[in-house]
């Protein structure tokens, strides 16, 4: 059975006979019947009966129109919000996002946009961690998301559009006095006591700052550890320790951490913005407003 049938049927209930049906399709008789007998065969019983000049439709033919016209009208509505999403005027969206990125920077700028310019499309956005997104959009889970590179980001499997690039700062609770102004030695911040990341939370992340913090002979004194920088901030500000945060937190600084850059200290963070490499319209819809196309 296929959707020509049933239009051709309800042509037919619409119009009271195979003729004034066929005139409406703009298709021969013949045909019609032909396609209508076929439709009968297949279902095992009669949709019509000839009265007169014309044909009404059998007790089990109105049954079977009022269902044809339910999917007919079921396509249709399916064809026109396809269509809309073809034309980047309708659909979803799942994007990932940082949520201490989220505050400035090229993040909010995209979504605010996206968000006026088409303000039909729903995009729902999903706060992960980084290596988080990267699985949920290589799985698609995702369709886009905003982190920063990890090792699990693989380049072959995801397009990557690099964004910006931030550094990591001392965030050290309010009150704490280091005697001036502006960055901090080395030697200030060796054997302070640190709130650091959970390795497992972030592997090359916690590598690279124990690389870059003996390089300049810091060895901090771990007293808690977390997997977010939400809590490590929240355990800052209640004075368990200090700790290296990424600079993007400065934007919106919590009450009660002050941040301060360290002399010669740096763990740059790439921040990008990632798709899969055969992305829908919609992604790239929205990753041409990312990118400011």
């Amino acid at each position: 059975m296929e959707l020509r049938h049933l239009r051709y049927f309800i042509a037919i209930a619409d119009h009271g006979g195979v003729r004034h049906a066929a005139d409406r399709l703009n298709i021969a008789q013949p045909a019609v019947s032909r396609q209508i007998k076929d439709l009968e065969a297949e279902l095992g019983f009669d949709l019509l009966r000839r009265a007169g000049r014309g044909v009404v439709l059998t007790d089990a033919g109105k049954v079977f129109a009022e269902e044809a016209r339910a999917i007919l009208a079921q396509t249709a509505a399916a064809i026109e919000k396809a269509q809309r999403v073809a034309d980047g005027r309708g659909g979803r969206l799942k994007v990932g996002l940082l949520e201490n990125a989220s505050w400035s920077g090229p993040l909010p700028l995209a979504l605010n946009r996206f968000a006026r310019v088409h303000p039909e499309i729903q995009l729902d956005v999903v706060p992960l961690a980084s290596i988080a997104q990267i699985e949920a959009v290589r799985d698609g889970a995702l369709d886009a998301g905003f982190v920063y590179r990890q090792d699990n980001l693989v380049e072959s499997k995801l397009t990557v559009h690099p964004l910006a690039t931030d550094d990591v700062v001392l965030a050290a609770p309010a009150d704490m006095a280091f005697g001036h102004d502006g960055p901090l030695d080395p030697a200030q911040v060796d054997g302070l006591a640190m709130v650091r990341f959970r390795r497992e939370a972030a592997p090359a992340y916690f590598d690279r700052q124990v690389v870059a913090m003996t390089a300049l002979g810091i060895e901090p004194q771990t007293v808690q550890q977390a997997d977010n920088e939400t809590t490590i901030l929240s355990l800052v500000s209640a004075g368990v320790g200090c700790a290296l945060v990424n600079s993007a937190n400065m934007q919106r600084p919590p009450r009660g951490v002050q941040f301060r850059k360290v002399k010669g200290l740096s763990v740059p963070l790439e921040f990008v913005f990632i798709h899969r490499a055969n992305p829908g319209s919609l992604t790239k819809l929205f990753t041409d407003t990312v990118l400011n196309k």
